[in-house]
């Protein structure tokens, strides 16, 4: 958990005020959809390449998966599989420490309306370890992403952030990400009140 001083530090603050109100009823929920590897990459993370690899999820890998975190069972990864979702992982010898999830035909977690067209997946689940953050694992994985999606013959990444998540954004602009509409999703209890582009940048 962060500290409150790491939550100013991170730019959280604005996530906390909206987890506040979502206890109440009330669900803000702006959020950006961002194109990414849109530009040429340096590989400035040569240096990890000794100590961690990259491949892509095996049903082999299933128990060092769940052992991840406590959402990660082995029914919703079979589920992701069976729908064709790729899932690449970030290892240290056996453990796995981060992996980030590929949907080839829909952005799936979102009411956003983008339509993915051939050639076009969406990233989505993006998690390293809280242990090893703050070493640049979060570019190095998604580059290896890029990079094995890519040989699966798609070549345009898009990610969906929410729009106080700061660290998130950041390391996406780091690897040349570019912001396509600003979105405001609004909810009152179950009732869905609306959904709206505040802005487009593309």
């Amino acid at each position: 958990m962060y500290s409150k001083i790491q939550t100013l530090r991170h730019g959280l603050l604005g996530q906390r005020i909206l987890e506040r109100l979502r206890k109440i009823g009330l669900n803000i929920n702006p959020y950006y959809l961002i194109r990414e590897g849109a530009g040429p990459l340096e590989n400035n993370w040569s240096c990890l390449d000794a100590e961690f690899t990259s491949q892509v999820f095996l049903q082999s890998d299933m128990s060092a998966m769940c052992a991840c975190t406590a959402w990660n069972t082995p029914e919703v990864l079979q589920q992701r599989l069976d729908k064709g979702h790729l899932c690449i992982v970030l290892k240290q010898q056996q453990q796995i420490v981060g992996y980030t999830w590929v949907d080839f035909k829909e952005v799936n977690d979102s009411v956003c309306d983008i339509e993915l067209q051939p050639g076009e997946v969406y990233l989505y689940d993006a998690f390293i370890a809280p242990e090893y953050r703050g070493r640049g694992l979060a570019s190095y994985m998604r580059v290896e992403c890029y990079q094995q999606v890519r040989r699966a013959g798609a070549d345009i990444f898009y990610s969906i952030s929410d729009y106080f998540n700061s660290p998130a954004i950041r390391f996406k602009q780091k690897l040349h990400a570019k912001f396509v509409r600003l979105y405001l999703d609004v909810k009152v209890g179950r009732f869905h009140v609306g959904h709206w582009v505040l802005k487009e940048y593309l």
